[in-house]
């Protein structure tokens, strides 16, 4: 029998990321780590994944989907590319865009998907506080959170704006995530060859589990990363559900105002434990001594926050809202751990 022969390039092991939600524990009970609608799932997305032919494979181009999703937006399907899950669509952009030894600069600490997909790419990430004036040489692409999770914080259309000038000057590509945008209201980022839309309606629809997302970019870039996709990348029933977004809208806007009343009224039930940082998103941040302790022993009480030490915060939890009396519990759970001894910072 002949040697197996490994390949020395093979890409470097780089661990999982942490995310938010359940893990191989199969926790079963409150869980404010993750970020999605309370409300969902949107009943009309769950009977468009019902209804979809699971018995077929889905057209290879996804021209209908791609149609639908593109006017609704104002464009034509050639600026539109889907994806299952937002991260699979950070991984082709990395593939495509950020060379070994370039640079992935981001405004405060990037998704950690992206960086992880950069370290995979071997790139180097940069974490910046705000829109740079330039780009350091070699930036390849530029990744901002619109709103960024956990800070909440989100530039506005304007600094994009210059942003993606300053991006498209050097070469590089502005890579915008949207995944809690619905739930701040923000104004549509601009239209601009060197931006890259990344929209992940999962959270703001309380259906992630379907994985549904999408990009809207210059059709060059649209080309650039269905090049990269294998045949079929989506499923039928994600196919449905992202085609079906435009109908789902209704949801959202009897939902989304109840979201940010519990998530303020959470805020301001927290802030007596610490500094809250809270802009409008369904999550909001805590500052607490030894965050990763009071993470363990709520969840020894069946609650489940985020440690933010991998956006390194390591005396921060991120915390999403869910209904008031499910907040009412860990806020109760909270007090109990910290007392007057959580004022922090």
């Amino acid at each position: 029998m002949e040697d197996t022969v490994i390949p020395g390039d093979l890409p470097p092991r780089v661990p999982r990321v942490p995310h938010g939600g359940p893990d191989a524990t199969r926790f079963s009970g409150l869980d404010f780590s993750v970020n999605a609608n309370p409300y969902g799932p949107n009943p009309l997305l769950v009977q468009a994944l019902r209804d979809a032919d699971h018995a077929a494979y889905p057209d290879p181009a996804y021209s209908e989907v791609r149609s639908r999703l593109g006017t609704w937006h104002g464009l034509d399907a050639a600026h539109v590319t889907l994806a299952t899950g937002a991260s699979e669509l950070l991984h082709r952009l990395v593939r495509a865009y950020l060379p070994a030894g370039h640079m992935l600069l981001s405004l405060h600490a990037p998704f950690g998907e992206l960086a992880r997909a950069a370290a995979l790419g071997r790139a180097t990430v940069v974490t910046v506080p705000e829109c740079p004036a330039t780009l350091p040489t070699g930036t390849r692409l530029v990744y901002v959170g619109y709103p960024h999770n956990p800070t909440g914080h989100a530039p506005t259309p304007d600094q994009l704006r210059v942003l993606a000038d300053t991006c498209a000057a050097s070469g590089a590509l502005l890579v915008v995530d949207e995944a809690y945008a619905p739930f701040a209201a923000l104004p549509t980022p601009p239209r601009h060859p060197a931006v890259v839309r990344v929209l992940s309606p999962g959270k703001a629809h309380g259906l992630v589990g379907a994985r549904p997302a999408y990009a809207l970019a210059d059709p060059e870039v649209v080309d650039t990363l269905d090049n990269l996709a294998p045949a079929w990348h989506v499923p039928a029933g994600t196919a449905a559900v992202l085609a079906a977004l435009p109908q789902g809208a209704s949801f959202l806007a009897q939902t989304l105002p109840r979201v940010a009343q519990h998530a303020a009224a959470l805020a301001a039930d927290l802030a007596g434990l610490g500094r809250v940082e809270h802009h409008g998103t369904p999550y909001m941040t805590l500052r607490v001594p030894d965050a990763a302790r009071v993470c363990a022993e709520l969840l020894s009480r069946g609650l489940r926050v985020r440690d933010c030490a991998s956006y390194g915060l390591p005396d921060t939890l991120r915390i999403g809202t869910r209904m008031p009396g499910e907040n009412a519990t860990l806020v109760r759970a909270l007090r109990e751990l910290l007392g007057t001894r959580g004022r922090h910072g």
